[in-house]
């Protein structure tokens, strides 16, 4: 089956946990003689990463042993929504505790040719919440991408990839080695801005970005685990983002992914905004079946690598004996499209783009084997941790903690979840044309989109019933029975948009 039986996944994985030496939970090497009782994190972070390239969201080709384990001894939650669909919004979001309308970065790219009405009544400098551990003295590390608040992390460098982002090898030894290979799966690129989006390239996995980056990862957290004081690490990866490109090692077999493709019927029913800018910037129908196998295959696979650096850090722990009282986080900034409704890329709000793998876990702090299916939100992720760190969460921010979620002390979280860009702040003229703020409300049932802004007059919205149309292949949002449910969603962002 394609979705794996959540009770199975966690029994079998529950039971793996008590095999001896191939769990995360049995330490080897010196014990955590540490002065603070401070828990020590581990924050690894994807880059364009969605919920289902993890397995344990349910898609049996996602080959992610390593992140199944974790969360198969933590806590996981099936539905982590992203308060932006693209890379800085989402990030300082999820690091304030704000929304993105709140300081006043809703996408990346230019000022707009009109200033909309939110943007007047914006806040820019909203507080770093990773700060508030140097408070205590522990001051926070990076290795990777940093993106947001990039002053405020000691540093420890990056990697840079082999090819650039048209799939072209940069430096002579990456150009000898693509001149001597002989690819079965080359290069896919994207229509209009022509972004490798798939492909197999002939490096060794141990000279990917994403290997090279774990290295120094595993460099940084030995560093880090040698010393008597709590730490705070996050491994910040670039994969899945785009050039997307594979070692032919880690490639899945695209016959084995069965993700649905466009067709030209579905599209009709979807916004203009959809059917025109969208698909110029990012156009699945563009590409041949065999092209969207490929890019597929591309995908799962790198995250697959990147899974392979999180069983390399995960072990590095496992010697230092430090386990027993790290938090191990696993997240990402927001998903990525992958031909699912004639889209690629991101800036959309379909799950494939909103949803992300949330994935925590600590034997000292954390029940184990947990699965939460009440939809949460991203700014809510710091300030769990601080929580879980000691540390007093503010109560000027939106976001707030999921401990009581965690513990069952209540069942149920919020009313919708929200998210949301601003195109025309982007950096693609084919999305500013006659457009703005984009909005989503997303209840269990339900999720509304539209244009929430003065500048466009229509709309232009969807709306999905989740229960009974997973694929959101169904717009219902013309339809007038459903015009309560739109104005009741609609209500709900209008009430949201004006809350700080």
């Amino acid at each position: 089956m394609e979705y794996m039986n959540r009770r199975k996944f966690i029994k079998a994985s529950i039971s793996a946990s008590l095999m001896g030496s191939a769990t995360f939970g049995q330490t080897k090497g010196r014990g955590d003689k540490r002065k603070s009782k401070r828990p020590n994190i581990l924050w690894i972070m994807m880059d364009d990463g969605r919920a289902d390239a993890v397995g344990c969201y349910g898609k049996s080709w996602a080959k992610t042993p390593n992140m199944d384990r974790i969360a198969s001894q933590g806590v996981w939650f099936e539905t982590a929504i992203v308060q932006n669909p693209v890379c800085v919004p989402s990030r300082k979001s999820m690091k304030s505790g704000h929304y993105p309308h709140t300081f006043g970065l809703t996408a990346m790219g230019k000022p707009a040719g009109v200033t909309p009405a939110y943007m007047k009544k914006a806040e820019p400098n909203v507080d770093n919440l990773v700060n508030c551990w140097k408070q205590v003295g522990i001051n926070p590390v990076n290795v990777g991408k940093r993106h947001a608040y990039q002053k405020d992390w000691i540093s420890k460098g990056d990697r840079g990839a082999l090819i650039d982002f048209l799939g072209n090898p940069k430096g002579a030894k990456a150009k000898d080695k693509f001149e001597k290979s002989k690819n079965e799966y080359g290069k896919v690129n994207i229509k209009t801005h022509r972004w490798m989006i798939g492909g197999v390239v002939p490096f060794a996995p141990e000279e990917t970005q994403t290997w090279r980056l774990g290295d120094l990862g595993v460099e940084t957290l030995k560093e880090l685990a040698a010393g008597e004081e709590p730490f705070f690490l996050r491994v910040s990866f670039h994969a899945p983002h785009v050039p997307c490109r594979v070692p032919r090692e880690f490639f899945i077999d695209p016959e084995k992914i069965t993700l649905p493709l466009p067709t030209e019927e579905e599209l009709k029913n979807k916004p203009r905004f959809e059917r025109e800018n969208l698909h110029i910037y990012a156009g699945g129908l563009d590409l041949t079946k065999e092209q969207i196998g490929i890019c597929r295959g591309t995908y799962y696979g790198m995250v697959s690598l990147v899974d392979a650096q999180v069983g390399r850090l995960v072990e590095c722990l496992k010697e230092a004996g430090l386990l027993n009282n790290t938090i191990i986080a696993i997240n990402s900034d927001q998903g990525f499209q992958l031909g699912e409704h004639g889209l690629w890329k991101k800036r959309v709000f379909y799950e494939q783009n909103v949803c992300v793998p949330f994935i925590m876990s600590c034997p000292g702090l954390l029940p184990s084997g947990k699965v939460i299916d009440e939809p949460v939100e991203m700014i809510d992720f710091m300030p769990t941790l601080m929580e879980l760190s000691g540390i007093d969460v503010p109560r000027s921010i939106r976001g707030r903690s999921l401990m009581p979620l965690i513990r069952g002390e209540i069942s149920e979280w919020r009313p919708a979840c929200f998210s949301e860009i601003d195109h025309s702040y982007s950096m693609y003229e084919e999305l500013r044309e006659g457009s703005g703020r984009r909005v989503m409300v997303r209840t269990k049932e339900w999720k509304l989109i539209y244009f929430m802004d003065e500048r466009v007059a229509d709309k232009d919205g969807a709306l999905y019933n989740l229960k009974r149309d997973k694929d959101e292949k169904e717009n219902l949002y013309n339809k007038p029975r459903y015009k309560r449910i739109i104005k009741r969603l609609e209500s709900l962002a209008e009430k949201w948009d004006k809350e700080k």
